[in-house]
């Protein structure tokens, strides 16, 4: 029976488990895991602090980061991370979350291992967050509700100067030439074709391509995509945060970003494209009607279902 470490509050219950084999083998690594979420249910229930959900996906600055498990306490929720083994490269982990959560928030960290990762010191921290791929996951139909670009959270918000306006920038920048090789990418995430080429221009049947997707942390947003207007993003406005909008958007710019350099793409010249064409004129109107008129825009890339 194996007390496990950890940086918990004093007053937690404290966490035995029994049984535990040290290995990083996949299949046992998962059956620990398993284990620490059955036993630290078991616990935590007697004493007041609800298990949330497992296998976890968390939205970061830096990417997507994984948490094993999500509870909460009186004092708020914790994200919590086991470590059957602990060594430097458990430790570099935990540390690297811990600074993670320094320096953007959102995530609450805590640790249960064999032995101290506090008293471990890793030569180099290991990344922990990944911004590969988008975590997107093609749903059956949209939650009814409305859906939209970006929309004012607050009176007077404007959309030309905000930060969601400056990522749809620098996103339009980036893929402008591109948009149909992103669409392929998105598509070969949610399985939808498997290799590229799968998707030309004589693939549309409308002007416009739409998908209901759920994001990271299951929040529902469109997928829209047209010659004209390009890769737009479309966030249902009830259950998604501006925090969320942002994160979201920087993560598929960091996927973008990350997808041309290894296509080696870089430094290739493109024409400007319908849809960047399209969205420097959003931005002159935008400009436009703050000058010129007292009624700000609400809502951008508004769709209703």
């Amino acid at each position: 029976m194996h007390e496990l470490f950890t940086n918990a509050p004093a007053h937690w219950p404290k966490v035995h488990i029994e049984g535990l084999i040290p290995s990083n083998a996949p299949e046992v690594r998962a059956a620990s895991h398993l284990m620490f979420a059955t036993t630290v249910e078991t616990v935590f229930r007697r004493s007041g602090i609800q298990v949330l959900e497992a296998d976890v996906l968390r939205l970061t600055r830096e990417g997507v980061l994984e948490i094993p498990l999500r509870v909460r306490a009186e004092d708020g929720e914790y994200d919590l991370f086991f470590y059957p083994i602990a060594d430097e490269k458990a430790a570099a982990h935990y540390v690297a979350v811990h600074e993670l959560a320094q320096k953007w928030g959102r995530i609450r960290p805590v640790f249960y291992s064999t032995d101290d990762l506090l008293s471990i010191y890793p030569e180099n921290l290991e990344p922990v967050t990944r911004r590969d791929r988008l975590y997107i996951q093609a749903a059956l139909s949209a939650p009814k509700g409305q859906y939209a670009m970006w929309w004012a959270q607050a009176p007077g918000e404007q959309f030309h100067y905000s930060s969601t306006y400056d990522l749809f920038d620098r996103i339009y920048r980036e893929i402008n030439g591109l948009e149909m090789r992103v669409f392929a990418l998105i598509l070969l995430e949610l399985g939808m074709i498997q290799e590229e080429y799968e998707f030309t221009a004589s693939t549309f049947t409308d002007s416009v391509v739409e998908i209901p997707v759920e994001g990271p942390e299951g929040v529902p947003m469109l997928i829209t995509f047209s010659q004209h207007r390009g890769v737009r993003f479309h966030f249902h406005m009830d259950r998604t945060s501006a925090e969320y909008r942002d994160l979201f958007l920087n993560l598929f710019l960091q996927r973008v970003k990350l997808w041309r350099k290894e296509a080696d793409l870089e430094q290739v010249k493109r024409l400007d494209s319908p849809s960047y064409t399209w969205w420097r004129e959003l931005g002159k109107r935008l400009r436009l009607s703050t000058s010129s008129s007292e009624h700000a825009i609400s809502a951008v890339g508004s769709v209703r279902r």
